[in-house]
């Protein structure tokens, strides 16, 4: 396995506290380790829904880029949204 996804979401009380950036990092960290039983990881791909501001930030202090949207491809509340795709290699990983 060389690439992964993530996913994240947490309660509104919890939002603006830096809890996401902190789990986020956390398990990227051990994501890129070459301790995985699984093998080295070398990318992860996160998608927000276009116009979560805060979701987009937290992935770009974490150092993903903008790779595109991926048209109706997330399904919620009865309805199909786009999707902003963001990624990150290993290679261009900074710890927060």
């Amino acid at each position: 396995m060389k690439n992964a996804g993530i996913g994240y979401e947490l309660a509104s009380k919890y939002w603006g506290l830096g809890y996401a950036s902190e789990a986020i990092n956390t398990i990227i960290q051990f994501a890129f380790s070459n301790d995985q039983p699984l093998g080295e990881l070398y990318r992860i791909q996160g998608d927000i829904m276009i116009g979560n501001a805060a979701s987009e930030s937290v992935l770009k202090k974490l150092g993903f880029k903008e790779e595109g949207i991926r048209r109706s491809s997330g399904f919620w509340k009865n309805e199909f949204h786009d999707l902003k795709c963001f990624g990150l290699i290993k290679p261009e990983f900074k710890e927060i």
